[in-house]
């Protein structure tokens, strides 16, 4: 997470913490050893949270883990000078909670070191990620630092191969809602793909708040009962009825992939399908897009509403945001359709999630592994 700034200015920092030096700080040069620091990151932290009473390290359904830390250093100190931490929130992600903190020498208006502390909270006895407590929650958000924090990689892109390298299928978001101006300009943008006869073949659903919620609750509801759920059938077949290779190995190599990151063993058909499930949330991303074309477009329509989503998906790069395409939605048009309104000219083409990736969230990691140009490509003339 190196591309957010090290914050040095007293009035970056939201909440203060006064700690005592102690002689068996001073190393045998005759300062704080560096080492010290990350104690005092880890007072800080702690010492707010218990005062909150949202940290129960006894007997907490939760437990926060360090996954993360580092610390810059500027200035030394040496007992018995006392320090005073400041800290403050750079990111708050489902089970995560990314601080940053400052060590100040009191009334010294820049820090004489400055760095971050990554808590990952999971369940106790699991050891799987779990959500951040809602008193947690309630307690951090004053303290999030959102103005001062660069949209994701937005900065860094400069280049398309830069925007095409970075895109990825994300499947844990941030609870960072996304501005309608900002929805609308990456679909602005994606609508410059190319179509023949610049027929534009792309209607698009944008979903957020309680209306996305209502329609995933629907959703999942169906996928629960199998039974209900056989009654809805895809119109149209977005894979081959029957796998071969090399494609049938290429599918199989990131779907245990992504399980392997999540620790989902082979044959754990229930946690296969409550990740499957995630699909009909959007993955919890903020926003839900849904994309339909007219019934009556035949298959260069459907060529170039590949180059439409191909845009969506790099113009949200470009604006920091991330994506994940979803095909699992074309099963159930039909609820789809009737939750929203759709005219009946119109069927669905596939979902996508679009949000903030959650940057510790381990999904996040998965980096597909793509054929060499040599692989694909066939070169005549040269």
């Amino acid at each position: 997470m190196s591309d957010l700034p090290i914050l040095r200015e007293r009035h970056a920092y939201r909440a203060w913490r006064l700690i005592p030096t102690r002689w068996s700080d001073n190393d045998v040069y005759g300062h704080v050893n560096n080492v010290v620091y990350y104690e005092w990151f880890d007072t800080a932290v702690n010492g707010l949270l218990l005062d909150a009473g949202v940290l129960d390290f006894a007997h907490g359904e939760s437990v926060g883990l360090v996954v993360d830390t580092a610390c810059s250093y500027f200035e030394s100190v040496a007992y018995p000078t006392p320090i005073e931490v400041g800290l403050s929130v750079r990111r708050i992600g489902n089970s995560s909670v990314r601080y940053q903190l400052g060590i100040f020498k009191p009334g010294q208006s820049a820090a004489i070191a400055a760095g971050h502390f990554v808590h990952v909270y999971v369940d106790r006895s699991t050891r799987r990620p779990a959500p951040l407590p809602h008193a947690l929650r309630q307690l951090l958000e004053p303290l999030l630092l959102e103005d001062e924090e660069p949209a994701p990689a937005a900065m860094d892109a400069t280049t398309f191969e830069r925007i095409a390298d970075g895109r990825r299928s994300i499947r844990a978001y941030l609870p960072r809602p996304v501005p309608r101006p900002l929805i609308e300009k990456v679909l602005a943008s994606a609508s410059r793909a190319p179509s023949g006869t610049n027929a534009q073949p792309w209607q698009v659903y944008v979903l957020t708040g309680d209306v996305r919620d209502r329609v995933c609750d629907r959703l999942c509801a169906l996928f629960d009962a199998p039974e209900q759920a056989a009654a809805y059938r895809a119109e149209y077949d977005y894979y081959p009825r029957e796998w071969f290779s090399p494609y049938l190995e290429r599918r199989r190599e990131v779907g245990w992939a992504l399980y392997g990151l999540l620790g989902i063993e082979r044959g754990d058909s229930a946690r296969i399908k409550a990740q499957h499930r995630r699909n009909f949330r959007f993955f919890d991303a903020p926003v839900g897009l849904l994309f339909t074309i007219d019934r009556k477009l035949t298959q260069g329509s459907w060529l170039d509403y590949g180059m439409f989503l191909q845009n969506v998906m790099l113009a949200a790069r470009a604006h920091g945001l991330d994506t994940c395409p979803q095909a699992a939605f074309v099963q159930f048009h039909q609820v789809i359709a009737e939750e929203l309104s759709i005219p009946e000219n119109q069927m669905l083409v596939c979902g996508m999630a679009l949000g903030y990736a959650d940057p510790e969230a381990i999904e996040n990691t998965l980096r597909t592994v793509r054929e060499s140009v040599n692989g694909f490509a066939n070169f005549y003339g040269f």
